[in-house]
C-alpha cells in the first residue's frame, strides 16, 4: 500500500499522495489527445491506450486498482537494475533448457515445407515453432508422435480460434484449457517437471509467435529492409544449406529482430512486489506495494523512441544505443524468466530461413502474408 502516515523525517522528503485512476470521472472513456501517440506497440491491447490517457491525465506514477504504475524510463531502471532488495519478481519461471542446434535443425525442416503462395501467418508460424521449440526443450524426437501431440496443444494455446479443430489430433482435448492440461501431462511424461516450466513454455512460443509476426508484417511492408537483410544472411549464412546453428555475425538481422521486439513487447505490465520501503521521486511506497512497470508503453514513448511507429532497426545500431537513456529498452530484460534466448533464437533463426527462401509481401486483410520464391 501507500501510505503518507510515516514520520518525514525518517525520509529525505515527505511522501505525496498518489492520484488513483478512476477517481477523476473524467476518466471513464476521455477522448486521446492529439499529441498522445497511439501506435502499432500499443493497438494490439485495449488497455495500453488507457493507460496513455492515465498516464496523461495523471503523471508517471499512479495507482491502478491494486498496483502502483509505473510509466518513466527511469522507473524502469530502478526497478529493473534492483538485485531484488527492493523490488521482487513475483514469481520466478524456470529457466528454459533450449537446445538451440535441434531448434535450428527443426525449424529449418518446417519452414522447408512452406511453399509459395499465401499464407495465413500467424496460423502457420504457431504450429512451425511449436513442433521445432518442443523437441528443443523436451528432448523428445523431431516428429515422433509425442512430440506432435505436445506441439499441437501447444500451437493451440496461442492461436486457438484458427488451429483448433484442423490442428488438434483425435483424442486431445479441443479447447485452450484442454491443450494446456494435455500440454503439462506431455511435459510431465518427457520428464521436464521443473516448476515453472509449463508457463515458459508457452511464454516463450507465444512471444516468439508475436515477434515473428511483427518482423514479417513490417518486412513485407519494407522492400529495401527485407532485400537488406536477405543479403546479410546470405552472405554469412545459408539456412536451406543446413549449415547448424546461426553465427552471431547477422548484426541486421538482431537490430531488426529486436526492433519487432520493441513494437511488440512481451507484456503490457511487469509486475513486482516492493520488499522494502522506497521512495519513487516524491511518492513513498511501502513494503508489500505491487508495481508495474510497461514495456509497450515505454516503447511507444516518443521522447525516448522518435517516430514510435515506424519500423526502424537501425535504432539499435551501437551508436544509437549507447545514446539511449536507461530504461528506454526493456523488452529482452522483462520476457518471461528462462525464455529469453528461445524467444531470440526462434525469431532470428525464423526470420534468416524465411528470407533465404522467399520474398515476402502484404496479402490483404487477417495476417495473409503472399510469400514468393526468392531468387
Amino acid at each position: 500500500m501507500l501510505t503518507s502516515a510515516i514520520p518525514a523525517q525518517a525520509h529525505d522528503s515527505p511522501a505525496v499522495p498518489l492520484p488513483v485512476a478512476g477517481a477523476d470521472p473524467t476518466l471513464a472513456a476521455p477522448p486521446l489527445e492529439p499529441d498522445i501517440p497511439v501506435s502499432r506497440v500499443t493497438a494490439w491491447q485495449d488497455d495500453a491506450a488507457l493507460l496513455l490517457r492515465e498516464r496523461a491525465n495523471l503523471g508517471p506514477v499512479f495507482r491502478r486498482g491494486e498496483r502502483v504504475i509505473l510509466l518513466d524510463a527511469a522507473h524502469n531502471h530502478l526497478v529493473l537494475a534492483d538485485d531484488g532488495t527492493r523490488f521482487v519478481p513475483l514469481a520466478r519461471q524456470a529457466d528454459l533448457p533450449v537446445d538451440l542446434a535441434v531448434l535450428e535443425r527443426a525449424l529449418g525442416a518446417e519452414l522447408g515445407r512452406w511453399r509459395a503462395g499465401t499464407v495465413r501467418f500467424q496460423s502457420a508460424m504457431a504450429m512451425t515453432l511449436a513442433r521445432a521449440l518442443v523437441p528443443a526443450v523436451t528432448g523428445l524426437a523431431y516428429g515422433s508422435g509425442p512430440a506432435e501431440r505436445l506441439a499441437n496443444a501447444l500451437s493451440t494455446l496461442d492461436d486457438g480460434r484458427s488451429l483448433l479443430r484442423r490442428a488438434m489430433p483425435r483424442g486431445l482435448p479441443s479447447s485452450p484449457m484442454g491443450a494446456r492440461k494435455a500440454l503439462a501431462q506431455g511435459l510431465h511424461q518427457a520428464g521436464c517437471t521443473a516448476p515453472g516450466l509449463l508457463d515458459a513454455v508457452q511464454a516463450s512460443h507465444a512471444t516468439a509467435l508475436r515477434v515473428l509476426g511483427t518482423l514479417v508484417r513490417h518486412l513485407a511492408d519494407t522492400p529495401d529492409w527485407q532485400d537488406t537483410l536477405r543479403a546479410e544472411v546470405r552472405s554469412a549464412y545459408r539456412p536451406a544449406a543446413g549449415t547448424g546453428a546461426a553465427p552471431e555475425t547477422l548484426e541486421l538481422v538482431d537490430m531488426a529482430t529486436n526492433e519487432a521486439l520493441r513494437l511488440m513487447p512481451g507484456s503490457l505490465l511487469v509486475e513486482r512486489r516492493v520488499a522494502a520501503d522506497v521512495m519513487v521521486g516524491e511518492h513513498r511506497l511501502e513494503a508489500g506495494t505491487l508495481v508495474a512497470i510497461s514495456p509497450a508503453l515505454t516503447h511507444a514513448d516518443p521522447a525516448l523512441w522518435p517516430e514510435p511507429q515506424r519500423f526502424d532497426p537501425l535504432r539499435f545500431a551501437a551508436p544509437r544505443a549507447v545514446a539511449r537513456a536507461p530504461g528506454a529498452w526493456i523488452a529482452q530484460d522483462t520476457l518471461p524468466g528462462g525464455a529469453g534466448p528461445a524467444v531470440l533464437a526462434a525469431a532470428r533463426l525464423g526470420i534468416a530461413h524465411l528470407l533465404d527462401r522467399f520474398v515476402l509481401a502484404p496479402a490483404g486483410e487477417g495476417g495473409k502474408v503472399l510469400l514468393r520464391h526468392a531468387d
